[in-house]
């Protein structure tokens, strides 16, 4: 539909133009004025005519999407259920990460940790890295899909007055030698360059003015000796379970008190099937997660009924 408008502007855009052409160039006799309200009768014409095609484009292209809320339906054959469903002869769409295709989405797999293989499978990627100084201060990281030789890093300080509003300052970062051994670990520094780079945050700091302070530094995490550090360090961890996009986040705690976080993620699949003009879509990720949409005409209803039976086909 949206390639069918494109075209038809350019058709439009074509015939304008060409009008224009006509008028200034053949219709020498005119008068000037004559030409100038005529083209100006064709500049309204013309958006008249967008705007109305834009308004049917709206109309006919209008979907309600209604969802429930995801589940976790624990240990699950994720081949099989796949290929099932290919043999049923549904449509399959996929992987993605979240919603998002794997040579577009973020985050780093970071490679050797058996222990995390075994639990999320080898195509888990870390897409956000959180180190806690205390329970409202902390910095994070988010990881790109593809490393381009920096990392970006963003401190906040929830317990300063108006955290949200007021200017980040000096004294809200954490303690210099937290900063220095963090940095170090993070990036495998030696103390010199993680000195120069808190000097860097400073800098920063003082600049920006901003609520939430970052930094750019040129250098590749080393997500190994991050996830070694949490699991040394820490008395105890959960790990969140996914609902079908494939979120899921691992805390690290020492005594009660969060020392760091992870957020992986993992790839999932859509499985769709078309009932009554209705379209039922199951997403399903590697880790037991599954999320269930329907898709009607907006202000379109159908009983739950129904709807209960289009899910049961659609599984």
């Amino acid at each position: 539909m949206i390639g069918i408008f494109s075209l038809l502007l350019v058709l439009i855009g074509i015939v304008f133009l060409g009008v224009l052409v006509g008028i200034w160039r053949y219709k020498s006799k005119w008068s000037t004025t004559k030409r100038l309200v005529i083209t100006l009768i064709c500049a309204v014409s013309l958006l008249a005519v967008l705007y109305a095609a834009f308004g049917l484009l709206l109309i006919v292209s209008d979907r309600a999407v209604y969802s429930a809320s995801g589940k976790n339906l624990g240990d699950i054959d994720y081949e099989t259920v796949i290929s099932n469903a290919h043999e049923a002869g549904y449509t399959v769409d996929g992987p993605y990460y979240v919603n998002v295709e794997p040579e577009e989405a973020g985050g780093l797999h970071p490679p050797g940790i058996k222990e995390l293989d075994e639990l999320l499978g080898e195509e888990y990627r870390i897409r956000l890295v959180t180190f806690y100084y205390a329970e409202d201060t902390f910095f994070e990281t988010t990881l790109p899909g593809v490393y381009e030789g920096k990392t970006s890093i963003a401190f906040f300080n929830r317990s300063r007055p108006d955290p949200y509003f007021a200017p980040f300052e000096l004294q809200h970062l954490p303690s210099d030698e937290w900063v220095i051994e963090t940095f170090a670990l993070l990036f495998d520094l030696t103390e010199s360059k993680a000195q120069n780079y808190l000097a860097q945050l400073k800098d920063s700091v003082a600049e920006q003015e901003t609520t939430s302070p970052t930094i750019m530094i040129e250098e590749h995490p080393n997500l190994t000796a991050v996830y070694e550090h949490f699991k040394e360090t820490s008395s105890n961890a959960t790990l969140s379970l996914p609902v079908g996009e494939g979120w899921t986040r691992q805390t690290f705690y020492r005594q009660g008190n969060q020392i760091g976080a992870l957020v992986y993620i993992v790839p999932n699949m859509r499985i769709m099937h078309q009932d009554s003009g209705h379209t039922y879509t199951i997403t399903i990720d590697q880790l037991g997660g599954v999320k269930l949409e329907i898709e009607l005409d907006a202000g379109e209803q159908i009983p739950e009924e129904e709807y209960r039976i289009g899910i049961c086909l659609a599984l």
